[in-house]
């Protein structure tokens, strides 16, 4: 595995952990989640300073693209679940949503929403691959959070498409 550094970053949606390669954004921990914990074991304490500008940035509302590179191969993640996140990242931009079911036919596959969710549920780079742009049919919130946190991001999510003037139906 590529050597691996990490910090943890606050912002206003609490305190994040992030995690970075040479080639990029590796993971980012969700406040209040531990699921990237077991990432740190193999990683340096050393924060990135140009990571964490841009991360700042993001995330106080002054920037709203985060053209961070991402390292999707640390991650080992292939096969349809990069082709969802990698469309996600490219074709959805601040303020716009989705659905699950768009993102599937966006990304080749138009009857694979559940997989959809489920590449959504394992984004090891929210914030940086906006997976919180991904909504459910009929303008609903959906769920958040996933591997890397502990699970309580409806809320989160809520106020991260509030900050980019999207409400949701519930």
């Amino acid at each position: 595995m590529a050597d691996l550094r990490w910090w943890r970053q606050e912002t206003p949606f609490g305190e994040v952990t992030v995690v970075v390669s040479d080639a990029g954004v590796v993971a980012v921990g969700l406040p209040g989640g531990d699921g990237i914990d077991a990432l740190l074991d193999s990683a340096l304490p050393e924060r990135d300073e140009s990571v964490a500008a841009a991360l700042g940035d993001w995330m106080a509302g002054h920037s709203h693209r985060m053209d961070l590179p991402v390292d999707l191969d640390a991650t080992g993640i292939t096969g349809f679940r990069r082709t969802v996140l990698e469309t996600l990242n490219r074709e959805v931009g601040w303020g716009e949503t989705v659905s699950y079911g768009e993102l599937a036919a966006m990304s080749g596959r138009p009857k694979a929403a559940r997989a959809v969710g489920a590449a959504m549920s394992t984004n090891p780079v929210p914030f940086v691959i906006p997976c919180h742009r991904v909504i459910a049919a009929g303008g609903r919130i959906g769920g958040y959070g996933g591997a890397w946190s502990d699970g309580g991001g409806t809320e989160l999510k809520r106020r991260l498409l509030a900050r980019e003037g999207v409400t949701t139906k519930d």
